[in-house]
C-alpha cells in the first residue's frame, strides 16, 4: 500500500511540474523576434535612427530579429510591459525603480556614460545676467525640468532644491520642456529663470548650442545612469544571453564600432547592473518628496 501511495504521489508531482516545463519550452520556441523598447524624450524618428544599428547588431549576435519600438511616456511603457508588447527596454533609473516596485521588470545591464561612470549629476543653470547666484535665489522663480519621470531631468535636481531648503513646485514654479534644447533656449531667451539637466547631456548640448551666456549655479548628488531591463517573465536563458552580448560589446570590433556611434547618446558601454544603485534613487525620491 505504501509503495502504491509513493507512486501516486510521484505521478501527481510530475503532473504539477510538467505544465511549467512545457510553458518555458513553448515561450522559448515562440520567440521569433525581440521587441526592444526605448523610452526617450526625442522624436520617434530620431530614436529609430539612433537605435536601429543597435537592433541590427543584437539581431546578428542573438540570431533573432530585434525590432525597435517607441512607447511614448512612462504610462505607455508600463502598459506595453504589462501587456507583453515589449521584451527588453532602455529606460532611465527613475523609471526602472518605479517599474521594479510593481514587480514588472528585472535589470539586464547598466549604461556606463562617456565620462566612464555608471552615475551622473544634474546641473542647474541660469543666464549670467539674471542676478541668480545660488539655489536659494530661485525662490519665487520658475525652473524648467525636462520630464516628470526623468532621473537627471527631474528627480536629481528636484532633490537638490529640496535639500537646499526649497520645496520645488511650492516655493518656485516647475515647468517641463520635454526637450533638452528647449530648456537651454528657454533660459537664453528669458522664458525660464533656470533649467536643469544631466551634466553629461549639458556638455553634449553645449557642442550644438552656444551656452557661453549661461552659468551653472549648482550640481546635484549622484544618481544612477540608464538601465536596460526586461519583462520579469522573459525566459531566463534569453535574458542571460542578451546580458552577455551587452557586456561583450566593448570587447569585439563590431561592438566597439557600434558603441562609438552611441557616444552621442552619452553611452560608452554596458556593464553589470549593481542593485545598490537603487538606494541612490530611493533616497532622492524621499528628499524630493515624490
Amino acid at each position: 500500500m505504501s509503495n502504491l501511495s509513493a507512486v501516486f504521489r510521484s505521478r501527481i508531482l510530475l503532473l504539477m511540474i510538467l505544465p511549467g516545463l512545457g510553458h518555458s519550452i513553448s515561450m522559448a520556441e515562440e520567440i521569433t523576434k525581440i521587441r526592444f523598447g526605448v523610452l526617450s524624450i526625442a522624436q520617434p524618428s530620431r530614436i529609430y535612427t539612433k537605435w536601429q544599428p543597435f537592433a541590427d547588431y543584437m539581431s546578428q549576435q542573438l540570431n533573432v530579429p530585434v525590432e525597435i519600438t517607441v512607447p511614448r511616456g512612462f504610462g505607455k511603457m508600463k502598459e506595453a510591459i504589462t501587456q507583453g508588447e515589449v521584451d527588453f527596454f532602455y529606460i532611465n533609473s527613475h523609471v526602472f525603480y518605479r517599474l521594479k516596485q510593481l514587480d514588472n521588470v528585472i535589470a539586464v545591464a547598466q549604461m556606463k556614460n562617456i565620462a566612464g561612470k555608471t552615475t551622473s549629476r544634474s546641473e542647474v543653470f541660469v543666464k549670467q545676467n539674471s542676478g541668480i547666484k545660488t539655489i536659494e535665489d530661485l525662490k519665487g522663480k520658475n525652473i524648467a525640468y525636462v520630464s516628470p519621470m526623468g532621473a537627471g531631468g527631474y528627480l536629481a535636481p528636484r532633490a537638490l532644491l529640496n535639500k537646499s531648503g526649497l520645496n520645488s513646485g511650492i516655493d518656485n514654479k516647475e515647468i517641463f520642456t520635454k526637450n533638452l534644447s528647449n530648456s537651454i533656449h528657454g533660459v537664453l531667451l528669458g522664458d525660464y529663470d533656470a533649467a536643469s539637466m544631466c551634466g553629461v547631456n549639458y556638455k553634449l548640448m553645449s557642442k550644438k548650442i552656444e551656452t557661453g551666456e549661461l552659468n551653472i549655479i549648482a550640481i546635484s548628488d549622484e544618481y544612477p545612469e540608464n538601465v536596460i531591463a526586461a519583462r520579469n517573465n522573459m525566459p531566463a536563458e534569453l535574458v542571460e544571453k542578451f546580458r552577455n552580448e551587452l557586456l561583450m560589446m566593448d570587447k569585439n570590433q563590431p561592438g566597439m564600432k557600434l558603441l562609438e556611434t552611441m557616444n552621442s547618446m552619452k553611452i560608452q558601454s554596458f556593464v553589470k547592473y549593481d542593485p545598490h544603485m537603487e538606494e541612490l534613487t530611493e533616497k532622492m525620491l524621499e528628499v524630493g518628496k515624490l
